[in-house]
């Protein structure tokens, strides 16, 4: 329990252990977390490998993630806090539509802000997932500069279905997240 803890708090990849250990579950979230979602998002679930499409999980799987597809942990908001971007599901059509957000510790340091950075109402969820991965193997300095992504982490959102493949990463940006089509 204590090593998929640290695992999920430090975006760790190892081989993916999903014997015995649901890592999509929400008790492995925050408790701030966890009553955000439970009061506000209760018909949402977070995406799991069983609810991938074929070729997304076969591409999840090939990250060897220690973690969740529909979690990815990182500073994404700040070098001092990490934040927690979470992709859900509908519970009762997985395929459905999904929401992409980003839970980050307030300035008071005891509640949870959320942001919705993404959503949709089509019938693809299946298709996505979401990494953590330093800003830096995206982004040189100069680049950086341009675009103002001063953190460390962005949030890799990932769309595997069959006749397509697409990465956008998201970053902190100007008060705001923003997104950059990227190669990966």
């Amino acid at each position: 329990m204590f090593l998929v803890a640290v695992a999920l708090s430090f975006g760790q990849k190892s081989a993916y252990a999903g014997e015995g250990q649901n890592l999509c579950n929400v008790e492995f979230l925050p408790q701030g977390i966890q009553s955000r979602l439970k009061e506000e998002y209760g018909s949402w679930k977070i995406q799991e490998p069983a609810n991938l499409s074929k070729h997304a999980r076969e591409r999840w799987e090939s990250e060897k993630p220690l973690s969740c597809p529909g979690i990815a942990v990182g500073y994404f908001e700040s070098v001092k806090t990490r934040a927690y971007a979470l992709l859900l599901v509908n519970k009762e059509h997985p395929d459905g539509g999904y929401r992409f957000m980003v839970f980050d510790v307030k300035s008071d340091q005891a509640t949870y802000e959320v942001r919705l950075v993404d959503k949709s109402e089509q019938n693809r969820a299946s298709n996505y997932f979401v990494l953590s991965a330093p800003l830096n193997r995206f982004f040189d300095e100069p680049s950086r500069k341009k675009f103002q992504a001063f953190t460390v982490d962005g949030i890799l959102f990932v769309d595997s279905a069959e006749n397509e493949y697409g990465v956008e990463v998201y970053f902190w940006s100007g008060g705001r997240y923003r997104r950059e089509e990227i190669d990966y």
